[in-house]
């Protein structure tokens, strides 16, 4: 069974929020259900995540951050592989085919990343952006056991970099991280995004989250992200 669960959460991303579900409806392995949360938006992004056609589900729920809006979404997940796309950004149609068979092939807890590539916002993908590992959200896929045993994402302080912090914890428990060499995501670059407004303190919680992550390291808990 090629089942699978997609979750997208979402905030004031009504500008990219219909172009990610596209691309996830344009793979080449149907998806099952596409859980968005949208975490307390002031824009359009309810409106057109319902107008949308597909197998989705709308949550809403007062604005908490991405880390627990990716937890409501993991948890409402109904299927057994899981995978998360950001709604800034997009699939290429042969994400998940290639993805799940890297996936089915390991009887061993792992999380399948995958190579991203960049492009920039109101500018088609011309296939010449910097390409990346995609060990984030929009570029893995893993089953609902590795969610369970890591557990739930916390956000530090300026909301991003929660998912380092999970990666670290999945490493220190034993599950591999596994990077297919194919570009299978587009990473959207948009001003005005998390990263642009809030520089204090989105440094402040990457910096907490590095020291927690030497600590677990001194103590042999933890392997580097």
């Amino acid at each position: 069974m090629n089942n699978y669960s997609v979750f997208i959460p979402a905030y004031n991303a009504e500008r990219t929020i219909g172009a990610a579900i596209s691309s996830v409806l344009a793979q080449t392995v149907p998806c099952t259900e596409i859980v968005v949360v949208d975490d307390g938006s002031t824009d359009k992004t309810v409106e057109i995540v319902a107008a949308c056609d597909g197998p989705i589900r709308l949550i809403c729920q007062e604005n908490q951050g991405p880390g627990p809006a990716t937890n409501v979404g993991l948890k409402q997940a109904q299927y057994d592989v899981l995978t998360m796309l950001d709604a800034d950004d997009l699939w290429l149609p042969h994400k998940i085919e290639f993805q799940l068979a890297a996936l089915n092939a390991h009887t061993h807890p792992t999380i399948v990343a995958c190579m991203m590539r960049q492009f920039h916002h109101e500018k088609p993908d011309d296939e010449n952006g910097q390409v990346r590992q995609g060990i984030v959200r929009s570029g893995i896929i893993f089953r609902k056991k590795v969610f369970e045993t890591v557990g739930p994402l916390v956000d530090p302080p300026g909301r991003v970099g929660e998912f380092v912090e999970w990666l670290g914890r999945a490493r220190s428990m034993g599950i591999r991280i596994e990077t297919l060499p194919e570009v299978l995501a587009l990473r959207r670059i948009i001003p005005g995004s998390l990263t642009h407004k809030r520089p204090d303190l989105i440094s402040k919680g990457f910096l907490s989250i590095a020291h927690q992550m030497m600590l677990n390291k001194r103590n042999g808990r933890i392997d580097d992200v």
